[in-house]
């Protein structure tokens, strides 16, 4: 296998430069002097080794993506797919990592001395100090940023309904502990929408994604129209196969409205009315703001990057809006 020194021999130029150039400081040299020493690892089939990259740069080639620990939907792994093909691109390797104890990440960062870490979700301030003082390159959502998301989204999804006519609003939420983090914040802004406007609110509706996990949640609706804010479309389908099931008609007696425009309320019959984010945006956004070396704070309003771009689209779950 050949080695740096390989590559200088055959480039005719010192070990120094070569070594420089090979682990990323081709800044300090001529295009012509960088176009030798590339052209001589392709004749050489010189491999960098990771090891000894890591030892001149200080950090390895590795970035790791914190996953939070939520439904691992459709929509969040296209999110990671952009990253990681922004971030492969740039000549680094993406590791995915469910977001654990404090412990277990700090293992993980001293072993690897990665060359940054972006995290899908707010972490604990303690667990955000650690990694920062390790010299660990942090992309993470602030936590206010994140609920202000949130909130809009609940916020959007109860105007929609209210806009489509209905005058009573129901918010449907997962009863798994893990998902109330995003699923909060989502039913504060329905109901802050629904107190601002007069809008009638029903008590919280809360199902199991099981079988027969939204039946009894349905069951209470009363029997007039009710608009229907779910955290997402994976409880708009549980609620929508229960309502169909107990003989409710939509959008007659139930509107609905999920979150994700996930394929699930696309291929939904009928199909589902859902809130649609760019996640193309925001996977490009993610990686540019670490390969430049980027705080999202240094973004302005990092809530309206996101919040600007959410949109309705919809489906037979709602009549079309009347304003």
């Amino acid at each position: 296998m050949a080695t740096s020194a390989d590559v200088a021999q055959h480039a005719g130029l010192s070990r120094s430069t070569v070594s420089q150039i090979l682990n990323g400081r081709e800044h300090l040299f001529s295009e012509e002097t960088i176009a030798r020493v590339r052209a001589s690892a392709a004749v050489l089939g010189y491999r960098p080794s990771l090891a000894g990259r890591t030892l001149a740069r200080g950090t390895s080639d590795i970035v790791i993506t914190l996953i939070p620990d939520v439904t691992f939907n459709p929509r969040l792994r296209e999110l990671v797919d952009i990253i990681t093909a922004d971030l492969t691109a740039a000549g680094l390797t993406n590791l995915l990592r469910f977001v654990g104890s404090e412990e277990s990440l700090h293992d993980t960062l001293l072993g690897l001395k990665p060359f940054g870490v972006v995290s899908l979700a707010p972490l604990p301030p303690a667990q955000e100090r650690r990694i920062r003082e390790h010299g660990v390159h942090l992309i993470a959502q602030p936590r206010e940023a994140q609920v202000a998301i949130d909130e809009e989204i609940g916020r959007l999804q109860a105007r929609y309904l209210t806009d489509a006519g209905y005058d009573t609003l129901a918010v449907v939420v997962p009863v798994a502990v893990r998902e109330r983090g995003f699923a909060l914040p989502r039913e504060r802004g329905a109901k802050a929408w629904c107190s601002e406007q007069g809008v009638r609110v029903l008590p919280t509706l809360r199902v199991a994604l099981e079988r027969g996990g939204a039946q009894a949640a349905v069951a209470k609706l009363p029997p007039r129209p009710v608009g229907l804010v779910a955290y997402n479309d994976e409880v708009a389908l549980a609620v929508l196969g229960a309502a169909l099931h107990q003989g409710r008609r939509t959008p007659e007696d139930f509107g609905l409205i999920g979150v994700d425009n996930s394929s699930i309320a696309r291929a939904s019959t009928p199909s589902i009315t859902t809130v649609d984010y760019d996640i193309a945006f925001s996977g490009h956004a993610i990686a540019g703001l670490l390969l430049q070396r980027l705080n999202v704070q240094d973004v302005a309003d990092p809530a309206h990057q996101v919040t600007d771009r959410l949109r309705v689209v919809a489906g037979d779950t709602t009549p079309a809006p009347t304003s």
